[in-house]
């Protein structure tokens, strides 16, 4: 090995690039994500709570397959998660009924939820500058990260709330095929 090479690494490949891209920076931060999201299944399956363990598999399923089109450059199936496709996580997560502050007293299973979906975001951030401006830019990616974060958010609110949904939710004039 030369000098040289051992800043470098695969893309794609015989395809050498520099372990600073920022591809190989997000697939390092999604491997970083998947850990956590492990990590926040072991906490639930500890605190009992089978439900929110199953969802973070969903979660960690959905999130396996943004890494494996990154990796293989195919196209990314919009996200189905908890039993919601896209429009509808997008808009649950706009209509949780009501503001929400995270707080420590919400405990330690509500509290992680809420960080993987910081990390998210942060992960969705860094997508945007890197596939944002590529000449084939990862739309795909960069919407499925963002429906992710909101996907989290609704889980964290429906864990807090023990519903996911309030009154206020009234969805009936909402229409979820555009």
């Amino acid at each position: 090995m030369n000098e040289k090479d051992k800043y470098m690494t695969s893309l794609s490949g015989d395809r050498k690039i520099s372990k600073a891209h920022g591809r190989i920076v997000f697939r390092g931060l999604i491997d970083s994500l998947e850990a956590e999201l492990i990590e926040a299944q072991v906490l639930a399956f500890e605190r009992d709570e089978k439900e929110i363990c199953e969802k973070l598999g969903e979660v960690l399923d959905y999130l396996r397959n943004i890494m494996a089109a990154e990796v293989k450059e195919t196209e990314l199936k919009p996200p189905f998660l908890f039993g919601l496709d896209a429009k509808e996580i997008h808009w649950r997560s706009h209509h949780t009924g009501g503001f929400v502050l995270p707080s420590y007293t919400q405990g330690p299973v509500a509290v992680r939820i809420n960080t993987l979906r910081a990390k998210v975001r942060e992960v969705e951030l860094l997508a945007v500058r890197v596939f944002g401006e590529d000449p084939k830019p990862r739309d795909d990616i960069i919407l499925a990260l963002n429906r992710l974060s909101s996907a989290l958010w609704w889980l964290f609110c429906s864990y807090i709330s023990g519903s996911g949904e309030k009154p206020d939710t009234d969805k009936a004039d909402y229409d979820f095929s555009n």
